[in-house]
């Protein structure tokens, strides 16, 4: 049992061997990422929401009220936005700094170090404790609905869109539509 631990001891210091199990370390890391398709849905903590569904949620929501003021069903709203979520965590910033004099001459070093404050979990893992979490600004809106070329429609949309949504006017693009009821 001895020889077995000096054989990977001795395997382990030897530089080659270090480097590959390094970048072996590495491909496992970023494999996820190769393999998980090009999923833009970030989920935030506890599986709560994503991106798709915060950006669905907002999409029925503006329907609803354009729905309310052109009294049509027949509405279609489209939502871009600007990014994914922003998360921020707790973290401690820690500066370390030195004077040294010898030999006459002065030199001063400092560097700083941060780290994130982490929390325990409830299967014994740890993460780091969340402080915020910063949903997506919209970018623009797009509605089609019926009477959205009529001038008196077409400003009582935008004024409530950019009211529900905390966006300027020019955000906004409206159009007016005719739908097939086939859905």
């Amino acid at each position: 049992m001895d020889r077995l631990i000096e054989k990977i001891t001795a395997a382990v210091k030897n530089p080659k061997i270090l480097i590959a199990l390094g970048l072996m370390g590495i491909l496992l890391i970023c494999l996820p990422s190769f393999f998980g398709g090009s999923k833009k849905s970030e989920t935030v903590r506890g599986g709560e929401i994503n991106v798709e569904e915060y950006r669905a949620g907002l999409e029925k929501s503006v329907e609803e009220i354009v729905s309310s003021i052109t009294g049509s069903k027949s509405v279609k709203v489209v939502i871009t936005l600007e990014s994914g979520i922003i998360y921020s965590y707790a973290d401690t910033n820690e500066g370390v700094s030195a004077n040294k004099t010898g030999s006459g001459q002065e030199s001063t070093s400092s560097e700083s170090k941060q780290s994130y404050i982490t929390v325990k979990t409830a299967d014994g893992g740890e993460q780091a404790l969340l402080v915020t979490t910063e949903m997506p600004q919209v970018r623009g809106v797009a509605v089609v609905c019926e009477g959205g070329d009529d001038e008196i429609i077409n400003e009582k949309i935008t004024n409530a869109v950019t009211a529900a949504l905390n966006i300027t006017s020019k955000r906004v693009y409206i159009a007016g539509g005719s739908f097939n009821e086939k859905r």
